[in-house]
């Protein structure tokens, strides 16, 4: 009786009390989200996420490194029709209808403008297309650095170029295309936008180097690397400073084809090791370059899949000219790299492949020669 009467006047005291009786705020509704099991959908909200609770073990949802930001995946192939719950900060409560679709109709939605309980095009962040291939790594570049980055298969992986290049995300393919299913990636960038990629299977991918920076219409981004010692005036005139010191090695290159493609100098200056290479075209045909490839590699595993390869991105490229090396002519670039060692049973490998030709050059340096970099001190 006494506990009867007790919840009686609490209740009085609450509908009575504004404050007490102030309901949460309710958010946008039940909403109808389409899910896979190969692509991640990501959900933007008005407010840091508090809460998350799915309906069934079959659906994976997962915060980001952005706290309003988070993904959402089916486990299996097929599920019966679910629902998550979510709860952020600002009091506002999201429910989803969950339902199967391989290749849901939006991958990246901002609800912060969803009106009537529905998702239309208005809200979806358009997603971009990119193609992937085992044999080269593509690189997106984009203005601010890069907060999280994930994919929707293990077929593919994608990550930063390097620790401390933070606007640049390297990706590539790791299995056969017998065994590749059209997939997702996406980048968050430390500013919270999204940018949603679908992906493809080609071996020989259209674009290598993706600028997907906003606001530069010159179409020319830098590489934003953290704890620099240089910044890219400094390292154009070291660039001129090495090519001028001319060649100071002899044994380490490749001749092949009429072509001797060959590392000419090794410099380091603070942090920043520095390659000189050079080619020089002994034929009577130009080499039009299409691109330069560094990577480590185990030496006793060199036909081992590309999953294996470390690839080194340089911060900044000093050429001599554009990337045609004319017949009788030589051609010079500066590699710089945020300086790194070798592996122990590892090489540093340097390819060079030729647009629409045949003459594909590769040498290798070891971790004894790099060790060797001569110090480049003010003059």
């Amino acid at each position: 009786m006494i506990k009867k009467l007790l919840f009686t006047i609490l209740s009085i005291l609450y509908i009575c009390n504004p404050v007490l009786s102030q309901s949460t705020t309710v958010g946008v509704g039940k909403i109808s989200l389409e899910i896979s099991d190969t692509k991640w959908v990501y959900l933007k909200f008005p407010a840091k996420i508090k809460y998350a609770d799915m309906g069934t073990d079959d659906i994976l949802v997962e915060k980001t490194k952005v706290d309003n930001i988070l993904r959402v995946k089916s486990v299996v192939p097929v599920f019966d029709e679910t629902s998550i719950t979510i709860i952020a900060l600002d009091g506002k409560i999201y429910t989803f209808s969950l339902h199967y679709n391989q290749n849901p109709k939006y991958i990246a939605v901002d609800l912060r403008n969803v009106k009537n309980n529905v998702i239309v095009d208005a809200n979806a962040i358009t997603p971009m297309s990119i193609e992937l291939s085992m044999l080269r790594t593509s690189h997106i570049i984009l203005k601010d650095n890069i907060a999280d980055i994930s994919v929707g298969v293990d077929s593919i992986v994608a990550e930063l170029a390097e620790d401390d290049i933070m606007n640049i995300c390297k990706a590539r393919q790791v299995s056969g295309f017998d065994g590749f299913t059209e997939t997702s990636l996406t980048i968050i960038t430390e500013n919270k936008e999204i940018f949603p990629f679908i992906v493809t299977h080609n071996d020989n991918p259209k674009d290598l180097n993706i600028n997907v920076a906003s606001g530069d219409t010159d179409g020319n981004v830098s590489a934003n690397f953290s704890e620099s010692t240089m910044n890219e005036v400094e390292m154009e005139k070291l660039g001129k400073e090495i090519v001028e010191k001319g060649v100071k090695i002899n044994n380490i290159g490749v001749y092949d084809d009429k072509m001797n493609f060959c590392l000419a100098s090794l410099y380091i200056k603070n942090d920043i090791l520095m390659f000189h290479i050079r080619t020089t075209n002994n034929s009577k045909i130009d080499y039009d370059v299409d691109f330069i490839r560094c990577y480590i590699k185990n030496k006793k595993n060199s036909k081992s899949s590309v999953s294996q390869d470390d690839e080194k991105i340089p911060i900044y490229i000093y050429k001599t000219d554009e990337d045609k090396i004319l017949a009788n002519d030589s051609f010079s670039e500066i590699l710089f790299f945020k300086k790194f060692t070798v592996p122990n049973k590892h090489l540093f490998y340097f390819e060079m492949f030729e647009k629409n030709g045949g003459r594909h050059l590769k040498f290798t340096c070891s971790n004894k020669e790099i060790l060797k970099a001569e110090f480049l001190g003010d003059e």
